[in-house]
């Protein structure tokens, strides 16, 4: 037999639990509605993009605690929190606070993904939005860290071009033969490459590339330290989003090959001008080759793409190069 179909004005039962009203007046049932927690997830890109989020309900939420739960809470070491749970160590009593989500796993024990999508959001509203209910004011929505000077005196190097050959989904990893193409026009051109990134212990690192004559700083750097480099180089070369996120909270020019997120989805904010000092060299995207219209049942899918058409959106790696020199001598980097 059939699903009946709803009709307008049926009702739909939901967990109380996802209803932003039931929570609110349940917390102040409880006496914690001016306890809050902020919870943060994700990979490093999706925590660093909650950073507006974070120090906008410091700034506007008066008369509040406002506690931080994170896998990674040394990005947020600048915010002055009630209390900070590395959540790699130990987790809260959630019971104890008005809990808020910066982002929430897509799955189907949570409603949020079903309203709007981290795939088809700019990176930055997602954390407002799910977290929030409302998208920040302009003015609020720059990324602000504040680097660590890497331990090793060698590695604090300043206007560099640095280059990360992300390996993660099969839409976000690019062939080895690109990326040391790109090394090799910036070497042909007088620049030393700065090689950065880490592997994990899942399906994230970088392409296995030829590091002759480069400056190979992947898995030597902290995150922190990483933000600094980042901050202090000229130009930044990346395929994902966590350099550039890194990097946007900093004057460097960057850029980018967007693949399986639309550029507007992934880029910033700057300096109060939108994507300032930030450029797509993709000439496509699976945004190009997905109906996104709404009147279907599956979810739209991101992480696998044909080969031929992933290297059909690739640029020419020596314009790229190119570019980069270009962008590094405007700044009158010595």
């Amino acid at each position: 037999m059939k699903n009946p179909i709803l009709k307008p004005g049926d009702r739909v039962n939901i967990p109380m639990e996802m209803h932003p009203l039931f929570r609110t007046e349940y917390a102040i049932q409880k006496g914690v509605e001016k306890n809050l927690l902020f919870r943060t997830w994700g990979g490093l890109g999706d925590q660093i993009c909650a950073e507006p989020t974070l120090r906008y309900a410091l700034k506007m939420f008066k008369g509040c605690r406002i506690s931080l739960a994170s896998e990674c809470p040394e990005l947020f070491s600048h915010l002055k929190f009630h209390h900070v749970f590395d959540l790699k160590v130990s987790r809260p009593d959630y019971e104890e606070y008005l809990l808020f989500d910066t982002i929430t796993p897509p799955d189907d024990s949570n409603m949020v993904w079903l309203f709007f999508s981290h795939m088809l959001t700019n990176c930055v509203d997602f954390p407002s939005m799910c977290s929030l209910r409302l998208q920040l004011p302009v003015a609020d929505k720059e990324i602000q860290l504040i680097g660590v000077e890497p331990k090793d005196r060698k590695f604090r190097m300043r206007g560099t071009v640095v280059v990360h050959p992300g390996k993660h989904w099969q839409s976000k990893t690019f062939p080895k033969s690109f990326w040391d193409r790109v090394l090799a026009g910036l070497l042909t051109r007088g620049i030393t490459p700065v090689i950065i990134g880490a592997n994990t212990d899942d399906n994230r690192g970088t392409v296995d590339v030829d590091t002759t004559n480069c400056i190979d700083l992947r898995n030597k750097l902290s995150i922190m330290e990483s933000v600094w480099l980042l901050q202090n180089a000229a130009v930044l070369l990346t395929n994902d989003s966590s350099p550039l996120h890194m990097a946007a909270s900093g004057d460097a020019h960057i850029g980018y090959i967007a693949s399986c997120k639309h550029p507007d989805y992934i880029t910033h904010f700057r300096k109060g001008q939108w994507q300032w000092r930030e450029k797509n060299f993709g000439k496509g995207g699976i945004w190009d080759h997905v109906d996104f219209c709404p009147n279907k049942g599956e979810k739209v899918e991101a992480e696998s793409v044909d080969q031929d058409l992933l290297e059909s959106w690739l640029p020419n790696p020596y314009e790229m190069a190119e570019w980069a020199v270009e962008m590094r001598e405007s700044m009158q980097w010595e």
